[in-house]
């Protein structure tokens, strides 16, 4: 699902896009990783997390985003690194498997009627020993499954299925907060 230009509005509103910059930031602070290493922000907008971990980790990145508009703007900035910008569904991520050593998403899956599908495919292009760090709205259960049916073209992750989809025996939570519905995971792929 795109955005509505109201929510875009928000979302690309420059004080918003500093907030989740720093975000990726706090979390990036809670692993172990190699300059070099390969970055994927999935739903990355107009890139400020794309850039500024680019910047300021040395990392090799590449955002993605449903949205050529989106995808345009992120590309129109021009820095040092830059990372690379495809317009891609994160339902069908056009990368290999085990391609990137960090997969982040920020705040993406709730515009994603198949989030789920959106989360396999961030795990499936995610090597072995590298980290999922996810962000978004998670919501109880029954609420979830109400939205659901008001909202049939939104994702509506919940707690129960999020920690199901990552407690197959190819993740390890190594990290987990809350503040009101959103939450900040970070999982470690196991071999």
């Amino acid at each position: 699902m795109r955005m509505t230009a109201i929510e875009k509005r928000f979302v690309n509103d420059p004080r918003h896009t500093v907030q989740v910059a720093h975000r990726a930031q706090r979390l990036l602070d809670r692993i172990d990783f190699q300059p070099g290493s390969r970055y994927l922000d999935v739903g990355c907008g107009v890139g400020a997390s794309a850039y500024e971990v680019a910047k300021v980790r040395a990392l090799d990145v590449t955002g993605v985003d449903v949205d050529p508009k989106q995808i345009e703007a992120a590309r129109a900035r021009r820095a040092n690194p830059q990372p690379r910008f495809e317009a891609m569904d994160a339902t069908e991520l056009r990368f290999d498997n085990a391609e990137f050593d960090i997969v982040a998403s920020s705040m993406a899956t709730h515009h994603i009627p198949l989030w789920e599908r959106a989360f396999s495919e961030m795990i499936r292009v995610l090597r072995p020993g590298g980290y999922l760090i996810y962000t978004d709205f998670i919501f109880p259960a029954w609420l979830a499954a109400t939205g659901r049916r008001v909202f049939p073209f939104a994702g509506l992750p919940s707690r129960r299925r999020v920690q199901s989809l990552a407690s197959k025996p190819l993740l390890t939570e190594l990290y987990q907060s809350r503040s009101g519905l959103v939450y900040d995971f970070i999982w470690l792929r196991n071999s």
